[in-house]
C-alpha cells in the first residue's frame, strides 16, 4: 500500500483555500468573512442608501484595529479590553440611525481576530491569550451562560458583554 506524501499542513492549505478562496492578505479575508457571521442580525441594513460606505468604514475600522494589536510589544488583558471597547464603539457610532449593538460588533471584532489565527497563527501569538470568545448562540448553549435579558446579538452594554468575558 503507497503512503501519501501530504502532510497536515497540505490539508490545511487545501480546506482553507476552497472554504475562502486566495488569502492574500489575511486580516481583509478574516474581517470580510467575519463580517459574514454576523450580517444576518443586522436587519435593514442591506437597504441602507450608505450601505456600502458604512460597511467599508467599518471594516477599515476591524482592519486597523488588528494592526494597531500587531504593533504592540506588549499587553496585559486591561489594555487589550479597552482597545477592544474602543473599537466597539466606533463601529457602532458608524452604523448611525442602524441599529448596530455591542453584541454584534463584538462578533465582528472577535471572529475576524478567531479567522486571521486561523489563516496564519504567528501574526497574532504575542495577542491570542487576551482575546475574547465570540458570543453567539452556540458558545451560550456551551457555557449555560443564561445571564443576558436579551439575543446575545442584541447585548448593548459593554459591561455586560465583559462581564461573560471574565
Amino acid at each position: 500500500m503507497r503512503k501519501t506524501i501530504l502532510t497536515e499542513n497540505d490539508y490545511n492549505a487545501f480546506y482553507k483555500a476552497v472554504l475562502y478562496g486566495k488569502i492574500e492578505d489575511p486580516i481583509e479575508k478574516a474581517v470580510r468573512v467575519a463580517y459574514r457571521d454576523l450580517c444576518r442580525t443586522i436587519r435593514g441594513f442591506s437597504k441602507q442608501k450608505r450601505h456600502d460606505e458604512i460597511f467599508c468604514n467599518c471594516a477599515q475600522i476591524v482592519y486597523d484595529y488588528i494592526n494597531i494589536l500587531n504593533g504592540y510589544n506588549s499587553f496585559t488583558q486591561e489594555n487589550f479590553d479597552v482597545l477592544h471597547k474602543l473599537t466597539c464603539d466606533k463601529l457602532i457610532s458608524f452604523f448611525e440611525d442602524q441599529e448596530f449593538t455591542y453584541g454584534q460588533a463584538q462578533k465582528w471584532i472577535n471572529m475576524s481576530l478567531k479567522y486571521v489565527s486561523m489563516f496564519n497563527h504567528k501574526m497574532t501569538e504575542k495577542y491570542y491569550e487576551y482575546c475574547h470568545v465570540p458570543i453567539d448562540n452556540y458558545i451560550l448553549k456551551a457555557t449555560n451562560y443564561n445571564k443576558f435579558d436579551t439575543a446575545w446579538s442584541k447585548i448593548n452594554s459593554y459591561d455586560k458583554y465583559l462581564e461573560f468575558q471574565k
